[in-house]
């Protein structure tokens, strides 16, 4: 392909064509290699995939963002492919706002017994470009100690550390893509830079787990305006005036599902 990267855009929250949306968030991301992060919370991703006239049965590699069922869920129609995951995926966990039960519907035995799971909690080199970030380090300051809305079935808190996400190595920089950032965008961008040895950052797709305008949406913008990055693309979890703030701040597209995206 021309472009270094492209995107394509499976399962989100908004519908484009004659694609679905859902509360879920998958890709297939392609850059010397192609792989699909996360599944979303149903088949959609297949479907959707399906009519963009998209070969998901090419792809060998699944990254898994962190289990949650909006990202894991899609895993039950996954057969015969490399599952690179943090090994704190499979917990089950409750929604602290709703009290439901937010864990993925497969479990580890079932998924072992049709793929090969690759469960790490350090970095992983997926292919020449791209690299699995494994457990995000919390060190960003306005970061670090932000409470978590989730816990475990024992009640105690779920800080979801096993959210990860994935960088892109490209000629102008990295570009970082997340699931729903539940250990800050701003952490998994540092992970991203250690990891990968490379400072300059182009862009960061996916979700943020932002909403309003705040002191901390502010300082994130500061931090990725300092880092270099052109292209901020949130969606999924990201509240409709965070989304808005990061359009004013940065280039980039709303996205939809059935979209694809060539940088």
């Amino acid at each position: 392909m021309d472009c270094e990267l492209k995107i394509s855009i499976l399962s989100d929250n908004l519908a484009s064509g004659n694609c679905e949306a859902e509360h879920g968030l998958s890709f297939l991301v392609e850059a010397e290699g192609r792989l699909l992060f996360d599944t979303g919370a149903s088949d959609l991703f297949l479907r959707n995939a399906e009519k963009m006239g998209l070969d998901l049965a090419a792809v060998d590699t699944v990254v898994l963002s962190h289990g949650h069922y909006d990202h894991g869920n899609g895993l039950q129609w996954v057969r015969g492919k490399r599952i690179v995951m943090h090994p704190g995926v499979f917990a089950q966990r409750i929604s602290g706002r709703s009290g439901r039960d937010i864990s993925m519907a497969v479990n580890r035995q079932t998924l072992e017994a049709q793929n090969t799971i690759v469960a790490t909690r350090e970095p992983f080199r997926l292919t020449d470009k791209m690299t699995f970030l494994g457990e995000i380090a919390r060190v960003v300051p306005f970061e670090a100690e932000c409470s978590t809305p989730f816990h475990f079935a024992d009640g105690t808190p779920d800080p979801v550390a096993d959210d990860s996400a994935l960088a892109v190595e490209t000629s102008r920089g990295l570009f970082v893509v997340s699931g729903c950032a539940h250990s800050g965008i701003c952490n998994i961008v540092e992970q991203a830079r250690r990891a990968t040895g490379v400072g300059k950052v182009f862009g960061v797709i996916g979700g943020f787990h932002l909403t309003a305008i705040d002191s901390r949406l502010e300082q994130t913008v500061s931090y990725l305006k300092n880092v270099g990055a052109e292209i901020v693309m949130p969606s999924h979890c990201t509240g409709d005036e965070a989304i808005a703030e990061f359009r004013r701040h940065f280039k980039g597209e709303l996205m939809r599902t059935g979209e694809v995206f060539e940088f």
